[in-house]
């Protein structure tokens, strides 16, 4: 995971890919997993053309449809800040959309277990 890292030991982490910056666990609220249109990739604000996934392989429009993988993290102040998973464009259910998609979910995972611990 080379676009976020993760500090135990002082409870923050870097984001290197997206909204670029050091954040505070304590302050994630939620985290997904998005899904931006490629073509907008740095000609609007991160992620604000979304793409739905689709879980079926039955569409070849949605399937040849370019996109990046990421995470979305809400924070307390109520902003949200981005995480870029995917280093380049991947087309939806290839091989490199799914290394993407594994790695997003881990990341995912991370702040879900963040905020359990924060409610024990």
């Amino acid at each position: 995971m080379d676009s976020i890292i993760f500090d135990e030991k002082n409870k923050v982490f870097t984001i290197l890919s997206g909204s670029l910056g050091n954040y505070r666990f304590n302050d994630v609220v939620s985290s997904q997993i998005v899904y931006e249109d490629a073509k907008y990739k740095d000609k609007s604000p991160m992620f604000s053309h979304r793409v739905l996934v689709s879980t079926l392989n039955s569409s070849l429009f949605i399937e040849m449809k370019k996109v990046y993988v990421g995470i979305e993290i809400k924070l307390l102040n109520g902003n949200k800040v981005y995480v870029y998973i995917s280093k380049n464009p991947v087309v939806q259910h290839n091989f490199q959309f799914k290394q993407d998609l594994k790695v997003a979910k881990c990341v995912d995972e991370k702040f879900n277990s963040v905020k359990e611990k924060k409610k024990s």
